[in-house]
């Protein structure tokens, strides 16, 4: 069991810096502001006896994501949809890099005040470093980075939120296990040859797609394969018109129309496995 302790401003500065120099955080300036702002506002609010509800949609929209005087949370949700890209980027962290940090950051669902609790953890001796469980016979399923033909401003932001939001979506299945974290050699691989990649890291299934702009209208195109054989289980395309460069107002309308491809991959999924079993 977790042990909440105090520890010392630098004690979790340092702490800070560790998860902040991981790839998926070096990569998403986004998410490195996100969690250095709530930290420093945290550590401010402790030195100032601030009450923790302080931190709020609005403060993170505006020095975080930079947004404009008037935004409204009730009516955007762009805050609550980064903090799950948050959450599950420091899930990724502690699994990996940070299997064996002496502080474990976490922020509470519905909060954006994180909390410092004890790891209880020691790094074995030696170089040998622990096989993670196997999940067992659950499909794998991959969301493979979205190809960006076409570069514009603000396009990362959305391709991590669309990312992030289809991972949230699949992990609401505990039948099976979803992958959505690579290092640069197999984004590398990715780029080469998808179905290849997929079988280099076990794979059953592979979601990927492609944002583009055709002239006035941004286009999101997702896919589900069969690792095995490239065959094409499920697509979804969605067309929007926009005057580019601005996304903002178009996010939430092209994440909504993603929320049920996660169920209908679902679908698919066991459908086929049925099919395979007869």
């Amino acid at each position: 069991m977790k042990v909440r302790v105090i520890f010392s401003t630098e004690e979790i500065n340092q702490q800070a810096g560790r998860i902040l120099d991981f790839p998926l955080f070096k990569n998403s300036p986004v998410l490195s502001r996100f969690l250095a702002f709530i930290i420093a506002e945290t550590l401010q609010q402790k030195e100032s006896q601030i009450k923790e509800s302080q931190i709020k949609e609005y403060a993170i929209a505006i020095h975080v994501l930079y947004r404009s005087r008037e935004f409204n949370p009730n009516v955007d949700s762009i805050v609550r949809i980064h903090a799950g890209r948050l959450r599950r980027a420091l899930t990724d962290y502690y699994l990996t890099d940070g299997m064996y940090d002496p502080i474990i950051i976490q922020i509470p669902k519905g909060r954006y005040v994180p909390e410092f609790t004890d790891s209880g953890t020691v790094k074995p001796m030696g170089d040998k470093m622990p096989v993670l469980p196997q999940q067992g016979h659950k499909p794998l399923v991959a969301i493979f980075p979205l190809r960006v033909p076409t570069l514009r401003e603000h396009m990362d932001e959305l391709v991590g939120l669309l990312e992030g939001q289809l991972s949230e979506e699949l992990l609401n299945f505990h039948d099976i296990a979803v992958i959505g974290y690579y290092s640069m050699d197999m984004k590398a691989k990715i780029n080469e040859n998808i179905l290849e990649a997929g079988k280099a890291i076990g794979a059953d299934y592979i979601i990927t797609g492609s944002i583009t702009y055709v002239g006035q209208q941004i286009r999101v195109l997702i896919n589900l394969l069969v690792t095995a054989t490239g065959e094409v289980l499920l697509c979804k395309s969605f067309d929007r018109n926009i005057l580019p460069p601005d996304l903002f107002e178009v996010q939430d309308d092209i994440l909504q129309n993603f929320i049920g491809f996660a169920d209908g991959c679902h679908r698919f999924i066991f459908r086929e496995k049925q099919n395979n079993a007869d």
